[in-house]
């Protein structure tokens, strides 16, 4: 089995200077190859200032009890640091070298590092995942203890071990992460619905399905999609994409607005240029959801809410953000 690294905030926990917190769907993940060199390409959707810490696992989601399988990241954390302000729409990518065994290739901008948050980089042809998203471990973190980001706020996820979501009870297997939607924000191109219906290699066609001049929700719309994603048991040619400029639209219209937050009246704004029915999720730290509701007005009555921190998770029409929000 194979694994990487990656990273998440606590809510409560107020991330470093110059870090750019994300949303899920801020980012992208758009291969998956597990056959000779493990590869994988991520393109941030949103600019990402220096020093901004993105994590990725192999490591499995277990939607039965809102936990890593076995709640651990024994499968490795793959860790990338912004080493200068990067634009959206750049491709990045992280993989092995070929003439070494599981050693990944260590840009000397020191973008990509090997945490001790778990084991090695390694992707199964057997079917696998690749779930990113940002956090901050304990402060006292030694690199022996399990578990080191108990409240994840995941940002993408594909899946080549089937074509539906399956509880992490292997290696090679994964549920859909909280706060991912799939066909937006999370992928499962397998080669059919069932566990173990797997390929060695997917990859999004960004070929047929070119995203340069296009905006964040249609980018999403896109790659979530996945009739778009091709499927490979031999090392494919053509899974490589090259940067790409986003639309204009995209960068003086945000997509979402929520406000007031802190919340203070039991009540939240929550509008958007995007029209459509939005399709509301809010979980706790612990990823407990509290609540699921789908909303035709701007105005969502949380008062019934006890004081704390949430993650909202809003959708429209297949573009998706998950905010963190305080209700005092």
């Amino acid at each position: 089995m194979k694994t990487h690294y990656f990273f998440i905030f606590l809510i409560t926990t107020l991330v470093t200077f110059g870090q750019t917190t994300l949303s899920s769907g801020d980012l992208i993940v758009t291969s998956l190859i597990a056959d000779g060199n493990d590869r994988f390409e991520f393109i941030p959707l949103v600019d990402l200032s220096a020093g901004t810490v993105i994590y990725f696992t192999e490591t499995g989601w277990n939607a039965a009890t809102s936990s890593w399988r076995s709640d651990d990241l024994t499968e490795g954390v793959v860790q990338y640091t912004a080493p200068t302000a990067i634009t959206r729409g750049t491709v990045i990518s992280i993989e092995e070298d070929a003439n070494t065994n599981g050693q990944i290739n260590l840009p000397t901008d020191g973008s990509v590092s090997i945490s001790n948050y778990g084991g090695s980089f390694s992707l199964s042809g057997a079917g696998d995942q690749i779930i990113a998203f940002q956090g901050t471990p304990p402060a006292d973190w030694d690199g022996s203890g399990t578990n080191p980001f108990p409240a994840p706020n995941f940002i993408f996820a594909i899946t080549s071990h089937s074509s539906a979501w399956h509880d992490a009870t292997s290696t090679n297997s994964t549920a859909i992460p909280t706060g991912l939607t799939n066909g937006s924000t999370a992928v499962a191109a397998g080669s059919g619905t069932g566990s173990g219906d797997e390929y060695d290699n997917i990859y999004f066609d960004a070929v047929t399905n070119p995203l340069a001049g296009k905006t964040k929700a249609e980018i999403l719309a896109l790659v979530g999609n996945v009739a778009n994603w091709k499927g490979d048991n031999g090392v494919p040619l053509a899974w490589k994409i090259s940067s790409f400029t986003l639309s204009s639209d995209q960068f003086y219209k945000p997509e979402f607005s929520v406000f007031p937050n802190p919340v203070e009246n039991g009540v939240i704004n929550i509008q958007s240029r995007i029209v459509g029915l939005k399709t509301i999720n809010v979980f706790d730290v612990n990823a407990r959801a509290v609540l699921s509701t789908q909303l035709g007005s701007d105005v969502l009555d949380v008062s019934f809410m006890d004081r704390g921190f949430y993650f909202l998770n809003i959708e429209i029409n297949g573009a998706s953000t998950t905010k963190k929000i305080m209700i005092k």
